[in-house]
């Protein structure tokens, strides 16, 4: 029997040494395998960074050709010789760009084929720029200014454009090969490291059942790895959550979009067709109702683009208190003499960083809901009382809070809390009650877009919301809002004016691709007394502004085939820096609105829209407000 366990115990020994040996040469084998890849991880990142290098370069070539186009155009029109400075620095940067140019395209042949293009490209300009120039010192300046009305300038820069392009993509898609390159050398780096700490784990393992005494050191370990195993279990639930919304919000976005220029058509053409029917109360009484569903179907979706996380938000710092307290009375009277309607306002609160109607709108939504709540939980839905509390206060959530919550940002935020004394939600509710159009109640009475609307608003205003529930008890809802760091006054916006023809004062520029959308915006327009030229897109909307020059306003959708509506304005402003530009859309997609919030001084009206905000918005942008 001694001999037998000698015998075990010696196999054990050997099996133990063996893992030894064999998770050491495994340890030594990643590292070399580590260092290797590492090295090859290091040469693709080189070449990544050398494409965004050549990218660069070509970029500031471009820039600096513009700019001597500028300085060019201005001095022709001026005779001031301040304005060839960038022309001057151009003719100095250009030769130095080319030579860096080709030493870092030297090993693409391709590429070093489409920069002898361009350069020749850039070359003819320069010297027709030269021309044009030196025809003004030498006293011709009429003549040059005639050979920049043959538009010769323009095709070369545009000859320039379209090379410069065609450059620009090839390096492009030189640069999204090399960064797969990158992502995938470090993919493989990931796996190496990975099997080097597997070979770790097994020579620990093999010491751990060498030495007894380390046992509880072992179990220490298995049990970290079962937290951290919940806790990547909690987290890939979020991000499947996350997906989920990022998934339906971009269909949403898209759906909305195309519904909003049908509405628009709809909404517009049935809103003049009511100012027509004056006496006529059946006709009238038809299209009033067409208009009261079409404005349901625009308010569903503005609905979506608030889950989304697409509408164009217009944030302020916004006193809350007084938001709150301007709601009160309305909510007394939107919930009934039943529902007890009582603020907490707090003391020193802070201001918040929000668009302050879409706030109104999300304690609108939470009220109504929590009214519903509350009539739910009594016998047959009885209207016998309940209470809807909103308190506010200043609020802080740290590193600990937003570890453990997906998108929350710690920081400062002002508080807004919602509670309800009705029946509360069960853990399965809670769970989708931010899911568009899930709702428990009846068919219709609810589209079910009311929280998630409110949660998109939240995340796209960089805030958080948050659910506390409790069955028999009641709901809370806590807005969390950004606190407003740069102490800005807001000016109390202007009572709305009543709708007066302007007069043929005025001439405006619409340009919209979708002719249903162009045709209501040209008949609205001249309804109310304005000069009006139509484009169907970017490109016509230029030559017209280069035709008429009497053109005051711009009115240009966001969303056009070709260019869209932000490059137009950018091409027409070159032109006409004078220009009154409003931008109409039904979805942004991030070329007028960034991070969620409309770009400075712009100025939009959101499809579908009525002739009488039509009227508000131009005579506003003509008016310099």
């Amino acid at each position: 029997m001694t001999r037998v366990q000698s015998t075990n115990a010696a196999a054990h020994g050997q099996g133990v040494r063996l893992s030894l040996i064999v998770g050491f040469l495994l340890l030594v084998c990643a590292a070399v395998a580590a260092i290797v890849v590492a090295v090859t991880s290091a040469d693709a990142e080189r070449w990544a960074t050398h494409s965004l290098e050549v990218r660069r370069l070509q970029a500031v070539t471009f820039s600096a050709l513009q700019d001597a186009e500028t300085a060019q155009r201005g001095y022709l029109l001026t005779g001031d010789h301040a304005y060839l400075e960038p022309y001057e620095q151009a003719n100095a940067r250009l030769p130095g760009l080319k030579r860096q140019m080709h030493a870092l395209v030297a090993d693409n042949s391709a590429q070093r084929q489409r920069l002898v293009d361009l350069e020749q490209a850039i070359d003819i300009k320069m010297a027709e720029l030269d021309r044009t120039v030196a025809q003004a010192r030498a006293g011709q300046a009429d003549a040059a200014i005639a050979r920049l009305k043959t538009n010769a300038g323009k095709a070369m820069m545009d000859r320039v454009r379209v090379l410069s392009q065609r450059f620009e993509d090839a390096e492009a898609n030189l640069l999204i090969q090399r960064q797969a390159a990158v992502a995938s050398q470090r993919s493989l780096l990931i796996g190496v490291i990975v099997l080097a700490l597997a070979a770790a784990a097994l020579l620990a393992f093999a010491v751990a059942r060498e030495t007894r005494d380390h046992a509880h050191v072992l179990t220490g370990h298995n049990r970290a790895l079962e937290n951290e195993i919940a806790q990547r279990e909690r987290a890939e639930a979020q991000l499947r959550q996350a997906q989920k919304m990022e998934a339906l919000g971009q269909l949403t976005g898209g759906v909305a979009h195309d519904f909003n220029n049908m509405l628009a058509i709809i909404v517009g053409n049935l809103d003049m067709l009511i100012r027509r029917l004056s006496g006529q109360e059946k006709l009238l009484s038809l299209a009033e109702n067409a208009l009261s569903g079409a404005n349901r179907a625009a308010a569903l979706t503005k609905g979506l683009l608030a889950f989304s996380r697409q509408q164009p938000l217009d944030p302020k710092p916004t006193d809350v208190n007084k938001c709150v307290s301007d709601m009160s009375e309305l909510l007394r009277r939107s919930l009934g003499e039943h529902i007890a309607v009582e603020t907490v306002l707090a003391g020193g609160l802070w201001r918040a960083f929000v668009d302050s109607p879409q706030l109104e709108s999300a304690i609108l939504n939470l009220a109504v809901n929590a009214r519903d709540a509350m009539a739910e939980a009594r016998p047959g839905g009885a209207k016998n009382g309940g209470r809807l509390t909103i308190e506010t206060s200043n609020a802080f959530l740290d590193r600990a809070y937003a570890d453990t919550h997906a998108e929350v940002e710690p920081g400062q935020f002002v508080l807004v809390a919602i509670t309800d004394t009705g029946g509360g939600m069960p853990p399965e509710v809670m769970e989708r009650a931010f899911d568009p159009f899930f709702t428990t109640k009846r068919l219709g009475e609810g589209t079910g877009l009311g929280l998630s609307q409110v949660h998109g608003f939240l995340k796209q205003s960089r805030g958080h919301i948050k659910l506390y529930s409790e069955l028999g008890v009641g709901t809370t809802v806590k807005l969390y809002l950004p606190r407003d760091t740069l102490g800005v006054t807001v000016e109390e916006p202007a009572a709305p004016r009543q709708i007066v023809a302007s007069g043929d004062a005025f001439t405006v520029l619409i340009a919209e691709d979708d002719p249903g959308v162009r045709g209501f915006a040209v008949s609205a327009a001249r309804e109310l007394g304005y000069k009006v030229i139509e484009a169907d897109g970017a490109t016509v909307a230029l030559e017209r502004l280069g035709q008429h020059p009497e053109i005051d306003l711009l009115l240009t959708d966001v969303v056009m085939p070709g260019s869209n509506g932000r490059q137009l304005v950018d091409a027409a402003l070159t032109l006409r820096p004078d220009l009154k530009v409003i931008y109409m859309t039904g979805y942004t997609r991030n070329a007028i609105v960034h991070n969620g919030t409309l770009d400075a001084g712009t100025r939009l009206l959101t499809k579908p829209f009525t002739l009488e905000q039509l009227d508000r918005e131009l005579r506003d942008a003509l008016a310099g407000q």
